[in-house]
């Protein structure tokens, strides 16, 4: 479910959509979410949770619907309620976002599923303010020689960590530190690392009560790179 997490880099970042992400998010469960939606009561959406996400060390809810209706059909409606919200838009997914009275921000993704009349909506209220952007990065996830954080994001309820950096150096040597970083501190690769192509690798911890997965892509400069971790305790 690689969309989920995709979700979240999205809400965030509204005037960045060329967010890459190599992750997969396993949610499940939660709580029924509450409070109030504007653009949940003109889809009717049907709300299933409401999850704490800490973003750089800021406290926000991530919400979780399904929408009975075609994305099409969704856009159209949303159109006609705010002509005038900030919109993109592709072929299986809408994000746009819509001012709140506090001042907030409404950032709303939905994603629809080819042959599915449902779809699933993502919302987060952004406050005014930026995010910190000199977070401390969190112990348990490797950072390359060189690298510098960007976002870390924190998930008490699954007691999982989600981090994404810059690195000066490209692909071909990011990766390698990552993989060698990780065995040596007793993570065991999937192998997916070793071929040349690789972007990204699967690690179990030895004794099987952590998952890791990581992924490099190439960053704006031809020799630099971008990094993500994902951290989920299974024990």
């Amino acid at each position: 479910m690689r969309f989920c997490i995709l979700s979240i880099i999205l809400l965030l970042s509204f005037s960045s959509l060329h967010a890459d992400v190599f992750s997969l998010w396993p949610f499940r469960g939660g709580t029924i979410a509450s409070g109030g939606n504007k653009a949940a009561d003109i889809l009717e959406s049907q709300r299933l949770w409401q999850e704490e996400v800490i973003i750089n060390g800021r406290h926000m809810e991530m919400g979780v619907a399904l929408v009975d209706r075609t994305l099409k059909d969704a856009l159209q409606l949303l159109r006609r309620k705010y002509p005038n919200a900030p919109m993109a838009v592709n072929s299986n997914s809408v994000l746009f976002e819509i001012p709140l009275e506090n001042g907030f921000r409404r950032r709303i993704f939905l994603v629809g599923f080819d042959g599915k009349d449902t779809i699933v909506q993502f919302t987060m209220d952004i406050p005014k303010a930026n995010l910190n952007t000199s977070v401390p990065w969190p112990s348990e996830l490797p950072l390359p020689p060189g690298a510098v954080p960007v976002t870390v994001m924190k998930f008490p309820a699954r007691k999982s960590v989600y981090g994404t950096f810059k690195s000066p150096y490209d692909k071909q040597a990011v990766l390698p530190d990552l993989v060698k970083a990780l065995q040596t501190d007793g993570w065991e690769s999937t192998g997916e690392a070793a071929s040349s192509a690789a972007s990204g690798d699967i690690f179990l911890k030895n004794d099987g009560s952590e998952m890791m997965i990581i992924g490099i892509m190439q960053g704006e400069e031809a020799t630099s790179s971008r990094g993500t971790l994902y951290l989920r305790r299974l024990k």
